[in-house]
């Protein structure tokens, strides 16, 4: 039987995962020099200290530390090979199951990429996560074209289990930017080379409408990806919650 996954994030390590999730992400460690989350003047957690969460029972699923994140900085990182084994250090020390890059701070893809690696000989799962509208819909254009550059590396590297496709911004875009950006974007990401089961969507429950829902979940089944992961999941309601279980869950 063919297997959706779902998955979200969480600011803080309290957060209960969904128990539906596949996949919990923690962060966001936007503090890469000091790998902590906040900034370095006011850091907050950091995976280096902080084991895995010991999560809702019934949680069987994966958790993973996000990498970035809005707002990240400085950029250019990991900047050298010792910041690389710091990244895998603390997920093997601490007993994560892996790491979640989310690249919004012009990051070091060939080094994101030996991370990836290392982190995979390590028995750890990776993913990349990003923008997925229309500066990537537009490779033509300059950020497009360095986005496209980057995502394309990645793929072909080998090492990275899931694309994530951000399709929101603060909150769910348009209807007509849907329209627009979510279905080129993913013949975007197989054009590069990705396998449709890496590529995940994801979206946001801020601005989250019966149909928007709908028509991701459309996407994943008709492009068979790999699942729908979702911000702020904490805000789901209950009929939403409904729709991606009975259209998603095995």
């Amino acid at each position: 039987m063919n297997k959706f996954i779902t998955g979200g994030w969480s600011q803080s390590l309290a957060g209960q995962p969904h128990k539906a999730f596949d996949v919990m992400m923690y962060g966001m460690v936007t503090n890469l020099d000091g790998l902590t989350t906040g900034t370095s003047a006011q850091p907050g957690w950091s995976p280096e200290k902080q084991n895995k969460p010991d999560t809702l029972p019934g949680f069987n699923g994966k958790a993973l530390w996000v990498y970035g994140g809005g707002g990240c900085s400085p950029q250019q990182k990991p900047a050298n090979e010792d910041e690389v084994l710091r990244i895998v250090a603390a997920t093997v020390d601490r007993g994560w199951d892996g790491v979640d890059f989310d690249d919004e701070c012009n990051m070091n893809t060939e080094r994101v990429i030996e991370a990836m690696k290392r982190l995979k000989e390590a028995g750890k799962e990776t993913s990349f996560g990003f923008i997925a509208g229309y500066s990537y819909n537009h490779p033509n254009t300059e950020n497009g074209n360095k986005l496209n550059e980057k995502v394309r590396k990645i793929i072909q590297s080998d090492q990275c289990d899931r694309f994530i496709h951000y399709c929101y911004a603060a909150a769910m875009w348009s209807n007509d930017d849907i329209l627009a950006n979510v279905i080129p974007a993913l013949k975007q990401s197989l054009a590069n080379g990705a396998e449709n089961k890496k590529c995940i969507l994801a979206l946001t429950t801020k601005g989250l409408t019966d149909w928007n829902l709908n028509y991701f979940i459309d996407q994943v089944l008709d492009f068979n990806l790999g699942g729908l992961f979702i911000w702020n999941y904490a805000n789901l309601t209950d009929e939403h919650d409904k729709i991606i279980q009975r259209r998603l869950g095995n």
